[in-house]
């Protein structure tokens, strides 16, 4: 595979061009470029118009239904708005850019200077949580937990909250691309520590915005190699690398859905070009849209055909069909390189294709006078093409003494800034949610929610023991304005527990076992409505007394005293919470019956050439030889029909031990020497990957090393 074509950007804070503008004549898109450019159209912020009106919008808790985006009174939302840099770049640089982060925000939301975005993408990069140089990927991984909890703190928090007070929705992106590949060739393996990088960002961010009903998650910005440059629909290889992108970012979809149910935004292998992977299959979980990034030099806008994905994967092959696109980047400036480079050529015929389809949501890239392509300029600065400095290993020049000071917009044919400005402008009526629930903050209202949310719904049992059962349901909905609060967990009518709105499982302990029990769940708003209580019938299972069986065959059958159990599937911890009993993260997906499911002490998988499944162990084994599997097939012979992969060694499960699966649960032993796996390796993980064209039913009771 070739080097592929990727922008030029991000943090790449380079000088811009000193060479000629190119005539700068009207655009094409004449209804975008009026006499107002010459008045308020012309600037970005004088230093008195911070604080002012925001053209603020109400921001209610957004969800997918087919491939549109709907507010909880049914309202079809169309969102349009642009990117800012990394808040805590703009913080640490503000002397020389101009402003901080909030007052960013402010500048974009000035209704009285002609502003309305109505979603502002918020990148978070990871060489800025953990203070690296900037101009390249920083290692994996590349923060702790310590300083992700004081970037979120210190720069964050404040931008989030700023985004709800002037009434626009807010994209957490995870910012990283460059410099580091997530897999390691088209066949795997994927990245384990770039896996657990991401995990622990989503597993800290995800939580705490969960109630913030304006906040979307971008999981990935630009998931970079192996890319996938051909059509996935038509080309096996391509479907192929998508399938093991799937194994590689459902986990960080798991996380988040444990947590929170804000709108989740996924990306693409090849630098997020390629959001057609959804046609071949779908991330599992619910409220998934996918991203698109594009600019001028890329084949498909030298050809202005966004849709045909054969050009080099770059099209988006009618995805938007399906489920919603969120352009969350593309823009253009002339003499700006060899792939953002560009002038109102490209601007105005792809701001036409973004209206095509009202499941097209966009914002532009950058609000900001120094990442590429830029929307402003520094007129304070004394030579504005120039780099702004490294904050965190060398100093900042100081432009500007007492932020804020004014940026110009871009105008021109060259340039982006007017463009973006008035699409936003003459677009800021459509595609309006309607009042539903705010984002975090007071609504300005005085009524009553006096509307219960929806009823809990598909509740089903998950596993049952002797003295527990685990339920699991979807998701209610809240229109009445306060928001979703809690979930109320009772047995044959009378409360149990409750959970917080987020989760959407729960165990209940301490029944009897051999006995029948009602449980049911109800919705609960900030408000204090409670939905209509969902219920189900779950039997606890028989005792075992010990009688009846051949002790010294069963003694036979237990694992050794000695033996490090990673899962046995009992529902302490539930398979829903994503921890198995070495406290790891572990999840599966794509599977005919989802993420799979426990029942009677086994965790079930259905697959139809299709399905990943991963048990992370973490920590040093070295005193251990082997992985064993407790484990049964619906047909026998299964382990012919998935890969295993653990420490190195990837191949048929068949590949790699001696022993077979039967109809009856039996023992699969993989050799650490034989099979060339190196139990001392960091990161190690159990994962087993169904795309090889089987079709059967898999249970697996333990996986256990000894």
């Amino acid at each position: 595979m070739t080097d592929p074509d990727r922008p030029s950007k991000g943090d790449r804070e380079v000088s811009q061009s000193n060479g000629p503008p190119g005539g700068k004549g009207p655009s094409r898109r004449t209804f975008l470029k009026s006499s107002v450019v010459t008045g308020a159209l012309a600037f970005g912020v004088g230093t008195g118009a911070l604080g002012s009106a925001s053209a603020s919008i109400p921001t209610p808790r957004l969800h997918r239904d087919g491939n549109l985006i709907k507010d909880p009174d049914g309202n079809t939302v169309t969102l349009r708005g642009v990117n800012i840099a990394d808040p805590k770049r703009i913080n640490e640089t503000a002397q020389a850019r101009g402003m901080t982060a909030t007052q960013v925000i402010d500048m974009l939301t000035d209704e009285s200077n002609g502003w309305y975005p109505r979603m502002i993408r918020v990148p978070v990069q990871p060489v800025d949580i953990g203070e690296y140089e900037p101009g390249s990927g920083p290692p994996v991984p590349a923060f702790n937990e310590s300083e992700l909890e004081s970037y979120l703190t210190d720069h964050l928090d404040e931008v989030v909250e700023r985004c709800a007070d002037r009434g626009v929705y807010c994209i957490i992106d995870y910012h990283r691309h460059r410099d580091v590949q997530w897999a390691e060739g088209q066949d795997g393996p994927v990245n384990t520590d770039l896996q657990d990088e991401v995990d622990l960002f989503w597993d800290t961010v995800a939580p705490r915005y969960a109630d913030q009903s304006h906040v979307l998650y971008e999981v990935y910005n630009e998931p970079t190699e192996p890319g996938m440059w051909e059509d996935p629909t038509t080309t096996q290889w391509v479907a192929d690398i998508w399938q093991l992108w799937l194994e590689m970012a459902q986990p960080w979809v798991d996380t988040i859905r444990s947590h929170a149910d804000n709108l989740i935004l996924m990306g693409s292998p090849s630098w997020t070009q390629s959001p057609e992977g959804a046609l071949v299959e779908e991330f599992d979980g619910e409220d998934i849209a996918y991203t698109y990034h594009i600019y001028p030099g890329h084949n498909s806008s030298r050809n202005q055909d966004w849709e045909d994905a054969s050009t080099n994967g770059e099209g988006v092959a009618g995805v938007y069909e399906q489920a919603p696109l969120f352009v969350t980047e593309f823009g253009w400036e002339e003499n700006g390189g060899q792939y953002i480079g560009g002038t109102d050529d490209f601007g105005t015929a792809f701001l036409e294709f973004l209206e095509k389809s009202e499941a097209i949501h966009w914002t532009a890239w950058c609000a900001d006078p120094v990442w590429r392509p830029v929307m402003f300029s520094r007129p304070f600065a004394d030579n504005a093409d120039d780099s702004i400095g490294d904050p965190y290993n060398g100093s900042v020049p100081e432009a500007c003494s007492d932020p804020p000071c004014e940026w110009e917009l871009t105008t021109g044919s060259g340039a982006m800034g007017d463009d973006v400005k008035a699409a936003l402008e003459q677009y800021r009526n459509d595609g309006l949610p309607g009042e539903g629930t705010g984002g975090g903050g007071d609504d300005g209202g005085d009524d009553e929610d006096i509307t219960p949310p929806t009823m809990p719904s598909s509740l089903s049992v998950q596993s049952t023991t002797e003295t527990s059962v685990e339920v699991a349901w979807s998701a209610s909905t809240d229109s009445g304005g306060s928001g979703l609060d809690s979930y109320v967990v009772s047995v044959d009518g009378s409360p149990d527990q409750t959970v917080p709105a987020g989760t959407t499982s729960a165990t209940t302990d301490g029944l009897t076992a051999a006995t029948t029990y009602e449980i049911g769940v109800s919705a609960v708003d900030a408000a204090g409505n409670e939905s209509a209580t969902a219920t189900v019938q779950a039997t606890t299972v028989a005792a075992d007394d010990g009688e009846g069986g051949d002790d010294e065959d069963e003694s036979d059958d237990e694992p050794p005293a000695d033996a490090l159990v990673v899962n046995d599937y009992d529902s302490d911890p539930a398979w829903s919470s994503n921890r198995n009993d070495l406290g790891q993260w572990c999840g599966a997906g794509s599977f005919e019956n989802g993420g799979g499911e426990v029942q009677d002490g086994a965790v079930v998988l259905e697959y139809d050439n299709g399905g990943w499944f991963v048990e992370q162990i973490g920590q040093d084994v070295s005193e251990y030889s082997s992985v064993v599997l407790e484990v049964s097939g619906a047909n026998g012979g299964e382990e012919d029909e998935f890969l295993f992969d653990m420490g190195g060694a990837r191949d048929l499960l068949a590949n790699v031990t001696d022993d077979s699966i039967s109809t009856s649960s039996s023992t699969v032993e993989v050799d650490f020497e034989s099979a060339g796996i190196d139990p001392s390796a960091g990161g190690l993980s159990v994962r087993l990957n169904f795309w090889q064209g089987g079709t059967s039913t898999l249970e697996i009771e333990e996986i256990r090393l000894q």
